[in-house]
């Protein structure tokens, strides 16, 4: 009887797999998806019950990525390991859209930097930090994520931007930090630690040409005072419109701390 449960579901991962392959996930339904997403973390067994196990307890699929590796872990079916390999699910679709800027495909100059931070950062659950190197001529070099979690830029490691700067030789960096379900409004910390990253990249030898934060409503760059793109208004969205218009340089002004 378990060969033969082991062949409908061996046939079941067949058949999805088809499926996906010739009209995609969007067709599916919610467990569908997940059922073909655990199917990388099991690679034998039936998993349509831990799917529904999942989506019943985090709602949609991005919340089941998004979750805690032990929120994952006590779920009946999961553990540790098995939910270790689901979060990593996450981290090879960041390494995907990495290796997507280039000069052929992506970013190529400092004109795309706004739109590939946004693919990077707008939907994170999670505060992180990226710099982006370019070199003398404005394209793009390499990219790294410098800090992840609850980000003191201050705090960063002098050994790790000089490790960046020197390793891809780049003269010109840009740097992004996301406020998760949050407006880009910056606090007095990003502007004072703004500053701060500035010296830092300075004592480097290299130019930091702009710090930025993506939120839920936009991005906002910190040395240009500007909203660089808009994604919808939220309760404070007027106060960045405040900020940009006339409150800006009294703001950035205040006793730093």
């Amino acid at each position: 009887m378990a060969k033969e449960d082991n062949n409908i579901h061996a046939g079941h991962r067949e058949r999805l797999l088809e499926t996906v392959y010739k009209v995609g996930l969007y067709g599916l339904s919610d467990v569908q998806v997940m059922e073909f997403i655990l199917f990388y973390v099991f690679p034998r067994g039936d998993v349509n019950p831990l799917a529904h196990r999942l989506l019943d307890k985090f709602k949609n699929i991005s919340t089941v990525l998004d979750a805690s590796l032990n929120d994952l872990a006590v779920v009946k079916g999961m553990g540790q390991t098995s939910a270790k390999k689901l979060k990593s699910i996450v981290e090879i679709f960041n390494i995907y859209t990495s290796s997507k800027a280039n000069k052929d495909d992506g970013l190529s100059n400092f004109g795309d930097i706004y739109g590939y931070a946004e693919s990077l950062l707008r939907h994170k659950n999670t505060e992180e930090l990226y710099v982006f190197g370019f070199n003398s001529s404005g394209e793009f070099v390499a990219d790294r994520c410098l800090a992840r979690g609850t980000l003191k830029m201050v705090g960063i490691d002098m050994r790790e931007i000089s490790n960046f700067v020197n390793t891809y030789n780049v003269p010109i960096v840009y740097v992004a930090h996301n406020h998760p379900d949050n407006s880009c409004k910056p606090s007095k910390q990003d502007i004072v630690s703004a500053e701060e990253l500035k010296r830092k990249f300075e004592f480097s030898g290299c130019e930091l040409r702009d710090n930025f934060i993506v939120g839920n409503d936009g991005i906002f760059s910190i040395y240009e005072k500007v909203l660089k793109r808009v994604f919808g208004k939220n309760d404070k969205f007027d106060d960045i419109l405040e900020l940009i218009n006339k409150d800006y340089e009294s703001f950035a002004s205040k006793k730093r701390y």
